[in-house]
Protein backbone atom coordinates (compact mmCIF):
# COMPACT_ATOMS: atom_id res chain seq x y z
CA UNK A 1 0.00 0.00 0.00
CA UNK A 2 1.33 3.39 -1.04
CA UNK A 3 1.28 6.15 2.04
CA UNK A 4 1.73 9.59 1.10
CA UNK A 5 4.59 10.94 3.01
CA UNK A 6 3.94 13.27 6.07
CA UNK A 7 4.98 16.54 4.79
CA UNK A 8 3.09 16.22 1.38
CA UNK A 9 0.11 18.55 0.58
CA UNK A 10 -3.32 16.68 -0.43
CA UNK A 11 -4.42 17.47 -3.58
CA UNK A 12 -8.02 17.88 -3.07
CA UNK A 13 -6.93 20.47 -0.56
CA UNK A 14 -5.29 22.53 -2.93
CA UNK A 15 -8.07 22.07 -5.23
CA UNK A 16 -10.56 23.28 -2.43
CA UNK A 17 -8.96 26.38 -2.07
CA UNK A 18 -8.39 27.34 -5.85
CA UNK A 19 -12.20 26.51 -6.15
CA UNK A 20 -12.75 29.09 -2.86
CA UNK A 21 -10.79 31.19 -3.92
CA UNK A 22 -12.53 31.73 -7.86
CA UNK A 23 -15.76 31.72 -5.89
CA UNK A 24 -14.49 34.70 -4.05
CA UNK A 25 -13.65 36.61 -6.90
CA UNK A 26 -16.54 35.90 -9.10
CA UNK A 27 -18.46 37.30 -5.59
CA UNK A 28 -16.24 40.64 -6.07
CA UNK A 29 -16.82 41.06 -9.54
CA UNK A 30 -20.60 40.18 -9.17
CA UNK A 31 -21.02 42.89 -6.67
CA UNK A 32 -18.63 45.66 -8.23
CA UNK A 33 -20.88 45.13 -11.37
CA UNK A 34 -24.12 45.53 -9.26
CA UNK A 35 -22.77 48.51 -7.71
CA UNK A 36 -21.61 50.31 -11.37
CA UNK A 37 -25.16 49.66 -12.43
CA UNK A 38 -27.29 51.30 -9.46
CA UNK A 39 -24.67 54.38 -9.30
CA UNK A 40 -25.06 54.43 -13.34
CA UNK A 41 -21.44 54.19 -13.77
CA UNK A 42 -21.58 52.24 -16.84
CA UNK A 43 -23.69 54.41 -18.40
CA UNK A 44 -21.41 57.48 -17.63
CA UNK A 45 -18.53 56.25 -19.23
CA UNK A 46 -20.60 55.17 -22.36
CA UNK A 47 -22.12 59.26 -22.33
CA UNK A 48 -18.80 60.36 -21.91
CA UNK A 49 -17.36 58.33 -24.45
CA UNK A 50 -19.96 58.71 -27.12
CA UNK A 51 -20.38 62.65 -25.86
CA UNK A 52 -17.24 63.81 -26.98
CA UNK A 53 -17.20 66.88 -28.99
CA UNK A 54 -14.77 67.94 -31.16
CA UNK A 55 -12.23 70.66 -30.37
CA UNK A 56 -13.02 73.86 -31.18
CA UNK A 57 -11.87 75.48 -34.47
CA UNK A 58 -9.04 78.05 -34.66
CA UNK A 59 -10.24 82.00 -35.76
CA UNK A 60 -8.37 83.49 -38.47
CA UNK A 61 -8.36 86.48 -36.55
CA UNK A 62 -8.93 86.15 -32.67
CA UNK A 63 -7.84 90.17 -32.11
CA UNK A 64 -10.85 91.46 -31.77
CA UNK A 65 -12.47 88.96 -29.62
CA UNK A 66 -9.56 88.92 -27.26
CA UNK A 67 -9.58 92.96 -27.55
CA UNK A 68 -13.30 92.78 -26.30
CA UNK A 69 -12.54 90.21 -23.47
CA UNK A 70 -9.68 92.26 -22.33
CA UNK A 71 -11.82 95.57 -22.15
CA UNK A 72 -14.92 93.68 -20.22
CA UNK A 73 -12.38 92.13 -17.62
CA UNK A 74 -10.77 95.77 -16.83
CA UNK A 75 -14.47 97.44 -16.92
CA UNK A 76 -15.02 94.83 -14.37
CA UNK A 77 -12.46 95.44 -12.17
CA UNK A 78 -12.86 99.18 -12.50
CA UNK A 79 -16.55 99.62 -11.84
CA UNK A 80 -18.97 99.47 -8.95
CA UNK A 81 -21.81 97.63 -8.67
CA UNK A 82 -23.53 95.89 -5.91
CA UNK A 83 -22.86 92.40 -4.69
CA UNK A 84 -25.43 89.42 -5.65
CA UNK A 85 -27.65 88.69 -2.67
CA UNK A 86 -28.90 90.80 0.42
CA UNK A 87 -25.60 90.99 1.93
CA UNK A 88 -25.38 94.79 1.18
CA UNK A 89 -22.19 95.06 0.02
CA UNK A 90 -20.88 96.45 -3.20
CA UNK A 91 -18.23 95.54 -6.23
CA UNK A 92 -16.07 98.38 -5.72
CA UNK A 93 -12.44 99.33 -8.23
CA UNK A 94 -9.73 96.87 -7.32
CA UNK A 95 -7.42 100.19 -7.19
CA UNK A 96 -9.44 101.99 -4.57
CA UNK A 97 -9.85 98.32 -2.71
CA UNK A 98 -5.93 98.22 -2.37
CA UNK A 99 -5.66 101.75 -1.13
CA UNK A 100 -8.63 101.02 1.59
CA UNK A 101 -7.10 97.68 2.72
CA UNK A 102 -3.28 99.68 2.84
CA UNK A 103 -4.51 102.29 5.25
CA UNK A 104 -3.05 102.68 8.11
CA UNK A 105 -5.64 101.82 11.22
CA UNK A 106 -4.98 101.10 15.03
CA UNK A 107 -7.34 97.34 13.95
CA UNK A 108 -5.77 94.60 13.80
CA UNK A 109 -5.22 92.96 10.67
CA UNK A 110 -8.10 90.38 10.73
CA UNK A 111 -10.64 92.67 12.28
CA UNK A 112 -9.59 95.35 9.86
CA UNK A 113 -10.25 92.57 6.86
CA UNK A 114 -13.38 91.59 8.33
CA UNK A 115 -14.41 95.55 8.66
CA UNK A 116 -13.89 95.70 5.12
CA UNK A 117 -15.46 92.63 3.71
CA UNK A 118 -18.63 93.90 5.75
CA UNK A 119 -18.57 90.95 8.08
CA UNK A 120 -18.46 93.15 11.18
CA UNK A 121 -20.67 96.29 11.58
CA UNK A 122 -18.23 98.72 13.51
CA UNK A 123 -17.23 101.79 11.71
CA UNK A 124 -13.25 102.07 11.55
Amino acid sequence: MNRPFETETSTRGVVAVLILLLAAVALVLAAAGSLMRIWNLGETFAQRDDARQPPPGLEAAPQRALQAYVAEKQRLIQSYAPVEGDTHLAQIPVDEAMRALAAPSGRPAAQRAAYLMGLTEDEP
